[in-house]
């Protein structure tokens, strides 16, 4: 009984000690679209443990069906803008299906501070402006196990049917817990 006892202590502790992360913007890089989508997106510093994403994003056009989106994520281990694309397996999916599928893991965390983002299934996305009041990243969004250094996102969206389509960058960076 007692080896029991020390098995499950040992695991209880193993499980405790799981080092988790903060995460905190670092840079808009750019916008770009051809008529689709206009930014007006910066971080700004609050402190120097948190920063946030501030401005606004317009969506021009209704996004549905026939837009087809995708997303790249890159790591730079050092912080130093060398970045190799990291195997993050993240399908090219229509806007509805990841409406429906993913976004009600993400909007939880952007709608205190987006809050005309689109609903969880909300399809046809109408054209809208966002208002990005200080959203701040939280780590919960990420596996805790995700590891430190500086990422840059590139999320991609074109229509199927004609040549309208935007890119969007940004660059995060990941500490572990406790760095601050």
């Amino acid at each position: 009984m007692a080896v029991k006892t020390a098995a499950c202590f040992l695991l209880l502790a193993a499980v405790a000690s799981v080092e988790l992360i903060q995460v905190m913007f670092d840079q808009f890089k750019h916008c770009k679209s051809n008529g689709i989508l206009n930014c007006n997106l910066r971080v700004h510093k609050i402190n120097r443990t948190v920063a946030s994403l501030y401005g606004n994003a317009t969506f021009r056009v209704d996004l549905g069906d026939s837009f087809v989106t995708s997303c790249d994520v890159f790591h730079s281990p050092l912080g130093n803008n060398q970045y190799n694309l990291y195997p993050l397996k993240i399908p090219q999916v229509s806007v509805c299906t990841y409406l429906e599928k993913y976004w009600e893991d993400y909007y939880p965390y952007i709608v205190g501070a987006v809050p005309s983002a689109p609903k969880p299934g909300e399809c046809p996305v109408s054209a809208r402006e966002l208002h990005f009041n200080e959203l701040i990243m939280d780590a919960r969004m990420f596996s805790p196990y995700m590891p430190t250094g500086l990422w840059k996102l590139v999320w991609r969206a074109s229509d199927k049917n004609t040549d309208k389509r935007f890119e969007v960058e940004l660059t995060f960076r990941v500490y572990p817990d406790g760095h601050f």
